[in-house]
């Protein structure tokens, strides 16, 4: 999905559109990133696997309070592990 929004490649170094894509590269690991429309170079936005997911998911329908601080807390570490895990 492309939009108006622009970002610096960290590869070639241009400005480009922000155009979102994901791919699942293993078992259930989902890929979210941006694609330089020059370079073609990927910009990781996050990694996923059902489990995030699934608290992604009820994280949107909880609502504000500690309750949903703790959970964003505790997908932000499961991203970040994740992310270790496949670099």
């Amino acid at each position: 999905m492309m939009n108006d929004q622009l970002f610096e490649c960290g590869l070639c170094g241009k400005r480009t559109h922000f155009v979102r894509k994901s791919e699942i590269i293993k078992d259930d690991i989902k890929h979210d990133y941006a694609e330089c429309e020059k370079c073609g170079g990927k910009a990781t936005i996050m990694y996923t696997n059902h489990h995030i997911r699934s608290l992604l998911a009820k994280q949107q329908t909880t609502k504000l309070g500690k309750y949903k601080a703790a959970l964003a807390k505790e997908i932000q570490e499961k991203m970040d592990l994740l992310k270790q895990e496949m670099a």
